[in-house]
Order: C-alpha cells, then sequence, then structure tokens
C-alpha cells in the first residue's frame, strides 16, 4: 500500500462489545473498559482518507496537530487549509510554510492545463455556488468572464478578478433596465473575491511537494474563504492528475470543510487522490453538512462530544451501522458521555468502534516567520522587529535564521534600515508610503493607505476633497506615470506625487499636479499646502 508506515497511535480506554445477557432474540450491547489500555494505529486501512467532526472544544483541532505531527516525522508531505488559525503553532515544528491567504492565493483564472470553455465552466460552478447566483445572473456573468478571456488574450495573459469586475462595468454601461440591475448586483458581489489571493498565485508545485498551512482568516469573508479553498482544491486535483503519483505521499487537511460542502472537487479528490498518493482528512463540526461521498470513501471516521439532537442521532446511526437491539442508543450515549480529548473511532478493520484518548499537543505561541512577515507587512525598522521578536522567542539564533531565510526567499526585504514584506512593490516604495501616512496624520490630516494599482497610495482628506498622494520611485516610465496622473486628476480633487529625491527633476516638469521631493514632504513642519489647504 502507498501509505505504508503513516501509523499514529492513540490510547484505546473501551471498545464496544456483546454482553453475556440478551433481551429478547436480540444480544445486548455494552462499553467494555480495557484491562490494560492499548494503543490503536491509524493509517492501515483500505484508503488513507479520515473524517473527524464533533463540537466545539472537544478536541478536533488538537487530535488534528497530533496527526499532523506524527505523520511529519514519518517524510509525509501535508497541506492544511485553517480557517482559524489553529495550526500555525505547529508550523515550525512540522517544518511547514505558512501561506497568508491575504497575500498568497491563485489567480482562479489561470487554465491548469484546462481548454478555455472546460476552465470558464469550473469558474462558473465555484461563483454559481459561493456567490449564490441565479439563472440569469449565471448567464450574464459566464459573457463577462468570456469577453475577459477574449480581451486579455490579445495581451496574451489571463484575466484577473480585477479585470473581470472591470469588464462587468464595460458591460453596465451599454446596459439598461434589468440587465443594468443584475450586472449592478454581480459587481456587488464579485467585489467581495477583489484582493490580492485571487489575481495572483503562488507556486503550486513547491506547495505539493513540501509541507504548507494556508492561513484564511485574514479573508474576513465566509465566500472568500469558500472560494479560496476550492479553487486550491481544484488546482490540486488538475495538478494531480496532470503529474501523477506523488513521490511522497501527501496528506490534505481540510478543517471547517462545511465551507465547501457538497464540493464536487472534494469528492472526486477523495474517490481518487489513493490511487496518486493524496490522503484527506475532513474536519467539520456537523457530520451531516460533509459530502455523503467523502465519508463513504473515509477509511476511518473520528466522532468527538456532539449533543446537538438532529446531528447526534446522524453520526450515531452512521457509526452503529446495524439494527441490533440498543446498539445504537448505547453509540447515542457514549458520544454525549465523552469527555474533553475522548472519541468514539470507527475503523474498517475492527470489527467494533472503539473509545480513545488522544493526548495534549503543545503548541508554540507563533510560527516565527509568518511573525516577521506580519510584523513588516507594512514596514517596521530593524529594532523594533527584533525588540518584538525576541518578546515571542528567547532563540536568537532561530531568529536570526528565520529573518535570513525570509530574506533569501525574496519575501523579506531590506532598505534604509526598515523591513518590509510585499511582493508586488519595492521595499523602496512600500516604506515611503507608510512614512507619508504617518507625516500626514502627525499633521493632522486623515488618510487611508490604498496602495494599489487600481487606486492612489495614499488617500488623504480635507475639507470635504479626496486628494490622491502617490510615491515614485523614479523607476517607473514617465509616460506610463503621466496616463496615471490623468486618470487620478479625473476622481480626485488633487493629486500630489512624492518622488525620491534623486528622480525629482524630470518629475517637476509633470502640469496639474503637485510635485514635491520626499525629503521636503517628509521634513516640512506641516503638510497641509501639500494637500490642499488654502
Amino acid at each position: 500500500m502507498i501509505f505504508k508506515n503513516n501509523s499514529v497511535s492513540v490510547r484505546i480506554v473501551k471498545r464496544l462489545g456483546v454482553s453475556r445477557f440478551y433481551l429478547g432474540d436480540f444480544a445486548v450491547w455494552r462499553w467494555k473498559r480495557l484491562l490494560l489500555p492499548r494503543r490503536y494505529e491509524f493509517g492501515k486501512g483500505m484508503n488513507p482518507h479520515m473524517a473527524i467532526v464533533g463540537e466545539s472544544g472537544g478536541g478536533k483541532s488538537n487530535s488534528c496537530r497530533l496527526l499532523l505531527k506524527e505523520l511529519s516525522a514519518k517524510g509525509f508531505n501535508l497541506i492544511v487549509l485553517d480557517p482559524n488559525g489553529d495550526y500555525i503553532g505547529i508550523a515550525d515544528s512540522v517544518n511547514a510554510e505558512v501561506y497568508d491567504a491575504a497575500r498568497c492565493g491563485m489567480n482562479i483564472f489561470e487554465l491548469d492545463n484546462m481548454g478555455e470553455a472546460e476552465r470558464i465552466s469550473e469558474i462558473m460552478a465555484i461563483f454559481t455556488k459561493r456567490l449564490r447566483l441565479g439563472h440569469v445572473q449565471s448567464s450574464l456573468l459566464k459573457r463577462c468572464i468570456s469577453y475577459s478571456y477574449w480581451i486579455n488574450k490579445a495581451k496574451e495573459r489571463v484575466p484577473t478578478i480585477r479585470d473581470l469586475l472591470f469588464t462587468i462595468k464595460r458591460f453596465e454601461a451599454r446596459a439598461t433596465g434589468g440587465e443594468l440591475r443584475t450586472l449592478s448586483v454581480l459587481h456587488e458581489r464579485v467585489s467581495l473575491l477583489n484582493t490580492s489571493p485571487f489575481s495572483r498565485s503562488i507556486d503550486l508545485k513547491k506547495v505539493m511537494n513540501g509541507r504548507s498551512i494556508f492561513l484564511l482568516s485574514s479573508l474576513h469573508t465566509h465566500e472568500a474563504q469558500a472560494v479560496y479553498m476550492e479553487s486550491l482544491l481544484r488546482k490540486i486535483y488538475s495538478m494531480m492528475l496532470g503529474e501523477g503519483y506523488q513521490r511522497r505521499p501527501t496528506y490534505v487537511v481540510i478543517d471547517e470543510a462545511r465551507k465547501i460542502s457538497e464540493s464536487s472537487v472534494l469528492g472526486r479528490l477523495v474517490a481518487e487522490g489513493r490511487k496518486y498518493g493524496i490522503g484527506v482528512i475532513t474536519i467539520s463540526q456537523r457530520s451531516s453538512e460533509i459530502d455523503s461521498a467523502v465519508l463513504g470513501n473515509s477509511s476511518v471516521v473520528v466522532s468527538f462530544y456532539q449533543r446537538e439532537p438532529s446531528e447526534l442521532n446522524y453520526i450515531s446511526n452512521y457509526i452503529s451501522g446495524g439494527t441490533e437491539s440498543n446498539r445504537l442508543s448505547e453509540i447515542r450515549r457514549a458520544i454525549r458521555n465523552l469527555g474533553v480529548g475522548e472519541a468514539i473511532i470507527l475503523d474498517h478493520r475492527l470489527r467494533e468502534p472503539i473509545i480513545g484518548r488522544f493526548g495534549l499537543v503543545p503548541t508554540a505561541r507563533v510560527c516565527l516567520k509568518h511573525f516577521i512577515e506580519s510584523s513588516a507587512m507594512n514596514g517596521i525598522e530593524k529594532e523594533a522587529l527584533m525588540e518584538s521578536l525576541a518578546k515571542v522567542c528567547g532563540d536568537s539564533k532561530r531568529i536570526d535564521r528565520s529573518v535570513l531565510e525570509l530574506k533569501a526567499e525574496k519575501i523579506l526585504h531590506e532598505y534604509d534600515r526598515w523591513y518590509i514584506s510585499n511582493p508586488r512593490n519595492s521595499a523602496e516604495h512600500d516604506i515611503y508610503v507608510n512614512l507619508l501616512s504617518k507625516k500626514l496624520k502627525k499633521d493632522g490630516v486623515s488618510n487611508d493607505i490604498y496602495n494599489s494599482a487600481y487606486g492612489p497610495d495614499i488617500i488623504a482628506y480635507r475639507k470635504g476633497r479626496r486628494i490622491a498622494v502617490e510615491y515614485e520611485t523614479g523607476k517607473k516610465n514617465l509616460e506610463d506615470v503621466r496616463h496615471m496622473l490623468d486618470y487620478r486628476k479625473k476622481g480626485y480633487g488633487s493629486v500630489v506625487v512624492v518622488v525620491n529625491d534623486l528622480h525629482y527633476a524630470p518629475y517637476s516638469k509633470l502640469e496639474g499636479v503637485i510635485v514635491t521631493k520626499a525629503s521636503e514632504f517628509l521634513a516640512s513642519p506641516g503638510s497641509s499646502a501639500y494637500v490642499g489647504e488654502p
């Protein structure tokens, strides 16, 4: 079997067995305590898939952390979809990379070895279900997606969510009546996904051949998390078929699996994954919300404490799997009496289910590399960063090693004694955007950092007017800058351009905007003049 040596031990405390007493013609079932508790080992079933269910606080995440630590010790690859940050604490101990979904994602429009029509069909399946679209809305959105592909094909690129939103706006300009209202609703719903994760892609091959934890809590809407999870699973499935058998077996862990309930790709991944060296562990508070194909194909089902009547009946009936007198009622009673860390385990290898007890898995306060990335997201002085790191980790060698690794991976950048983590821009650009924002606030000018290709770096507010503030490093083509500023002038009361001192001369000739050197802007006693103060 391709998943050999992936056993994980759990202490057995009770087993279900038939007593010597009979009620009429039926056996009476009782839970029997083992005189000498022994170990139960996962991982020797007909397939590697597992389902873990139970109410919050029962021990689901702890049991999964135990599984992950032992699986990593045996050399397995791991991909964990973590909506609540429950697994970051073991990232260092299992040697896993943490991918913050707010920064690392996948462009869902990439073809992934599919034809364009097939990919559009996949995207529509996700959007229709996750954004709750009706038939008319789906039909219009499909036209917009097809047009986005067509218009971007000439540029030899695939569209992004932002391109799709732009296309919807173009359709709105020509629409009337009911179609205009439908497009307006579509724009509002698709805007929920207008974030960086859905416009750029991570190296999925690297993810498939290593250990990764995807932190989804930074995506603040249910819809965004569901689309992210399903899109990633579809990419994994596509790569699985394209690459063939994994050199090292891989486990995909899906916490809060209810977010993608009835996902066709999850069912296909569970049904076909074993042949390609992929196992799936699904975790959910409610077993009834896990697709029946997923539950049916899971060799092991683990149920923690449950008391909600309909859910209790569902999982008890599934585990009992028989019609003997009081068997179902014994299992239902056992589930309601489980303590924290205890669970009923159903394994096809065992004649009867057992009650097992999972040990507590200690976790670190933080994942060091993720802490560094989060701290440096908007720029931080080196001394301040090191001071923060010392508070969460007393190992200076480990801190230095993590910093060096992030710099080698070109995630962390150093500029003028500042550390910054933003893959889209240069370190200089993002540092100065934050410096300018702090300076404006210090001078009493309220502002928001926007820092997007679809808006200014900073939006400042003065006397009821919006002012666009742009920082230019001087490395961009001046003609492109003029086009960008012309667009900004249409939407803002005034435009301020702050330029790197060394490149001030050519920018000083720009018309219709306020141009100043970075040193002058930051050194001036007040920034009011730059943002429209009379």
